[in-house]
């Protein structure tokens, strides 16, 4: 079985895929013991670029510093460079990924790419005159194939952000659920979080089978918006 990091991109003007493990997006990957063929991913769709921009939208209202997690074919970058943010840091993990991430960032200043598993990487984010306190965000969003979804890092991604965050920051992710309760990220019922949803409409014929939105019987995608209680 090829993992994600292992695996060799392909690159096209409408999506990216790879051919690789079907269960490594899931938590049922991380206990599996039974050897999966590979079979095409698709890591990202052109499609998605209205979903993105409306992220881009809300996680860039009051402008500032900007995290992103995850760059993908630089759909939600691109959006978020249109609101001239004062700064756009960007983690990605993948090796073939990073270079695109590169390339596109080369003529953008206020842009910073960061290497590495975003677990690992977050907590070196620091600012400050020596660097010792944790780098704050006015806006945050979230959108990697890396992290199972449902996995522990993934449900822990509330608490791992807090350090990174500031009064009024705004958080977002992508969201596979279909239905407004069920917010894969562990921010539903959270101690520290309201979380509300905008209900943009989804022309889910248009939408790859790969994702589970394409079986939305309300053909609605739930963008959450989360801020700090």
């Amino acid at each position: 079985m090829t993992k994600f990091l292992d695996a060799d991109m392909d690159f096209k003007p409408e999506k990216i895929t790879y051919m690789g493990n079907p269960l490594e997006s899931t938590s049922i990957a991380e206990c599996s013991i039974i050897e999966i063929p590979d079979e095409e991913i698709l890591i990202m769709h052109e499609w998605e670029s209205y979903l993105m921009k409306a992220h881009a939208d809300f996680v860039c209202e009051i402008g500032g510093d900007i995290l992103e997690f995850g760059f993908g074919m630089g759909l939600s970058a691109d959006f978020i460079q249109e609101h001239n943010p004062k700064s756009h840091t960007i983690i990605e993990i993948h090796p073939q990924i990073i270079a695109k991430a590169k390339e596109w960032a080369a003529d953008k200043p206020s842009v910073t790419i960061v290497e590495g598993n975003w677990v690992d990487v977050l907590p070196t984010l620091k600012q400050g005159t020596i660097k010792t306190e944790p780098k704050k965000f006015d806006g945050l969003f979230f959108d990697v194939i890396s992290t199972p979804y449902l996995s522990t890092e993934f449900i822990k991604f509330p608490d791992l952000i807090l350090p990174h965050l500031k009064k009024k920051t705004r958080v977002s992710h992508f969201n596979p659920v279909f239905y407004e309760e069920q917010n894969i990220c562990g921010f539903t019922n959270h101690p520290k979080y309201n979380v509300t949803y905008d209900r943009i409409p989804i022309e889910v014929k248009n939408i790859p089978k790969e994702y589970s939105l394409s079986k939305s019987p309300e053909g609605v995608y739930y963008m959450p918006k989360v801020f700090l209680k």
